[in-house]
C-alpha cells in the first residue's frame, strides 16, 4: 500500500440517541489529485450502520458525499467507540494508495445548541455586559461635525472687523486728485493706511476661515 493522504470531513461522527436527526450523517471525501481514484468504506461494526454507496469512483479534483446512517441506537450501544475506514485505490491497478479511519460514537442525551468540545477545554463564549454600539458612517460623520461646530463658533468681532476693512479699502485714496469724489475729505484714506486695513483684513480672513 502507497502511502497517499486520504481526505475525510468531518474527522469523526457523533450521533446522539436522544435526536433523530443526528442518526444520518455525511462523510466527504475528496480526490485533489489530478487521477481518479475508487474508494471503498469498511466499518468495525457493519450490523450497526448503514451506508449508501459504499464504493465507487472519485473523479480528479473531485469529492463524493456518503451517507451513513445508525441504525440501531440503544442505550447499551451509548459510548462504545466504533470505526469506519475509508480506502483509496489506483483506478486502473486497484492497487491501494491510502486509508483513513474515522472514529465514531453513540453518545446518550441531545447535542447542545454550542458543541463546547469544538471549542477546547479553555475556551468559552462570551457574555457582553452591554450591547454595543452600531453606527453607520454617514450618522458619525454628522455627529463630528456638529461637535466640531459647537467647539468652534464664529468670532462675530472678527467679521465685523472685516466688513470695517473692506469699507475702508473702498474709500478713495486721499493724494488723488484727478478724479473729484463726491465723499467729504475726511474720508479720503491715506495710502499707509489702507496697507493697515489691508494686513488687518488678511488677519481677520485667516481666523475667521480656518478649518
Amino acid at each position: 500500500m502507497k502511502n497517499f493522504p486520504v481526505f475525510v470531513f468531518p474527522v469523526s461522527l457523533e450521533f446522539y440517541l436522544n435526536a433523530r436527526h443526528t442518526h444520518k450523517q455525511l462523510l466527504t471525501v475528496y480526490n485533489p489529485y489530478d487521477f481518479s481514484v475508487n474508494f471503498q468504506v469498511l466499518c468495525t461494526s457493519p450490523n450497526k450502520f448503514t451506508v449508501i454507496d459504499p464504493d465507487g469512483v472519485i473523479a480528479p479534483q473531485s469529492c463524493i458525499d456518503i451517507v451513513v446512517r445508525y441504525t440501531q441506537p440503544s442505550l447499551t450501544h451509548c459510548n462504545t467507540v466504533e470505526k469506519f475506514r475509508i480506502t483509496m485505490y489506483d483506478k486502473n491497478t486497484h492497487q491501494a494508495l491510502g486509508k483513513r479511519d474515522i472514529p465514531t460514537k453513540l453518545i446518550e442525551g441531545e447535542p447542545l445548541s454550542i458543541n463546547q468540545e469544538s471549542l477546547g477545554d479553555s475556551f468559552h463564549p462570551l457574555t457582553s455586559p452591554r450591547p454595543a454600539l452600531v453606527r453607520s458612517i454617514d450618522d458619525a460623520t454628522k455627529v463630528t461635525s456638529s461637535h466640531h461646530r459647537d467647539q468652534q463658533p464664529i468670532n462675530v468681532v472678527a467679521v465685523v472687523v472685516s466688513i470695517c476693512c473692506i469699507a475702508a479699502l473702498l474709500l478713495p485714496t486721499q493724494p488723488d486728485q484727478v478724479v473729484k469724489s463726491q465723499l467729504p475729505e475726511w474720508l479720503h484714506v491715506g495710502s499707509n493706511l489702507k496697507l493697515v486695513f489691508s494686513f488687518v483684513l488678511g488677519l481677520v480672513s485667516m481666523l475667521v476661515l480656518r478649518p
